[in-house]
């Protein structure tokens, strides 16, 4: 062992003090560790301020990238209800569809002419309501399958009422079975 202070190197291992200048041998190898122990512990404690550092680093440009993606979010949320009101305001024209089976086009036409007929003759059949409301008396010509209780339906709201129809005609030999063409009188009231 050497001494610290005088660098006598003929001091024995087991001695406590320097035979020439009476150094304390045995504390200053523990001042040495504590000294070592304390420099280790300042330079464990810069890397973990550095770490910190660069955690802390991290973290704001992490915040920072959050705050912009939950300001996009904010803006979304209120742009949707925007275009969705917007979308709704406007309406979009649809394009037809082009049909290249003509028998679906020939059927298609079909049915558009017999609407349009049956829109003719709802127009009529209206006139002719029009017609027998402001009038007290009607003659109805019987079309084929047509019954009095449809006829009193029909005028006088109400099926039930078939046997007063029939007790203004007395022609009518059978209440079920009514000629085509045949006059029915009916009393509206």
């Amino acid at each position: 062992m050497e001494c610290p202070v005088c660098g006598n190197k003929k001091i024995s291992p087991f001695a406590t003090h320097c035979m020439e200048c009476g150094t304390d041998v045995v504390a200053f190898p523990l001042l040495e560790d504590l000294e070592q122990q304390c420099v280790d512990t300042l330079k464990d404690k810069v890397a973990l301020e550095g770490d910190m550092t660069e955690l802390l680093q991290l973290r704001e440009k992490d915040k920072k990238h959050y705050d912009k993606r939950m300001s996009r979010m904010y803006w979304l949320l209120l742009l949707f209800p925007l275009l969705f009101f917007w979308c709704g305001k406007k309406s979009i024209p649809v394009p037809p569809k082009i049909v290249d089976n003509p028998e679906l086009v020939s059927s298609l036409e079909k049915m558009e002419k017999k609407n349009g007929e049956l829109e003719i003759e709802l127009e009529k059949t209206k006139a002719e309501l029009l017609a027998i409301q402001s009038t007290k008396e009607i003659y109805h010509t019987v079309l084929k399958g047509e019954t009095l209780s449809a006829l009193a339906g029909k005028y006088l709201n109400d099926s039930e009422r078939w046997k007063e129809i029939h007790s203004y005609n007395p022609q009518i030999k059978d209440p079920w079975l009514l000629t085509p063409g045949e006059k029915v009188l009916i009393k509206l009231k």
